[in-house]
């Protein structure tokens, strides 16, 4: 897949293009793809701590999206709808591996950096020490699923709390109070651990992940 950035269209533009393939034009899927698979890719990364894991997610994201195009009903943005699928498709990944054995830290699910990656392979290595990005990932892996995940949709992604309320079927005051919670837990395992960074500098670790994952993703793909 290309890694090219590309401008997303506006929503008539991106109406039109949906019609387009659903009426039987699918190559041009591959611009919804080259539109939304950074964001993708970043989102995922941040949930499984693998780049491995978050590149196959993706892909099996883009595959059941074009899949089921002809379902979209256009209730949510188009992004919002993709977003759901592969945070779905994270979630039964992180519950599978929790039934195999694997090299996890803090029993939660994010793994190690391997030597020479971390920099590539952690959303928050831009704006961390390159010291520091293993003991980051240790403080997300203490908490649970579905607080790191949240921090990943509103912290690193930039969702709003409607959007993440829609994708995550709760009301928007549950997602403000999970919210609350993960950053007031991750704060304090991240400074028991010696960290500075606060995680509520959430514009900053939402342009690191982007601007990591534009370089990052697809690099060694044709």
């Amino acid at each position: 897949m290309d890694s090219s950035v590309n401008t997303v269209p506006n929503q008539a533009e991106e109406t039109a293009l949906i019609d387009c393939i659903v009426s039987g034009q699918p190559a041009k899927f591959e611009i919804l793809v080259r539109n939304y698979q950074q964001r993708i890719f970043a989102t995922l990364l941040g949930m499984l701590g693998n780049r491995h894991d978050a590149e196959d997610v993706t892909q099996e994201t883009f595959l059941t999206a074009f899949r089921k195009l002809d379902q979209f009903e256009r209730r949510s943005s188009f992004y919002t709808w993709l977003h759901r699928i592969a945070f779905n498709t994270a979630i039964d990944l992180q519950r599978r591996k929790k039934r195999t054995k694997s090299r996890f830290v803090g029993g939660e699910g994010i793994e190690t950096a391997e030597p020479g990656d971390q920099q590539a392979d952690s959303p928050a290595s831009i704006v961390m020490a390159k010291e520091t990005v293993n003991q980051v990932q240790l403080a997300l892996g203490r908490l649970d699923s579905e607080r790191r995940n949240i921090i990943v949709l509103r912290d690193l992604q930039g969702l709003d709390y409607v959007e993440i309320a829609s994708m995550l079927d709760i009301p928007v005051g549950t997602v403000r109070s999970r919210l609350h919670r993960a950053r007031i837990e991750l704060r304090e395992i991240m400074n028991a651990m010696g960290i500075g960074q606060s995680v509520d500098e959430s514009s900053q670790l939402k342009d690191a992940a982007v601007k990591n994952q534009m370089v990052t993703y697809g690099r060694d793909r044709p």
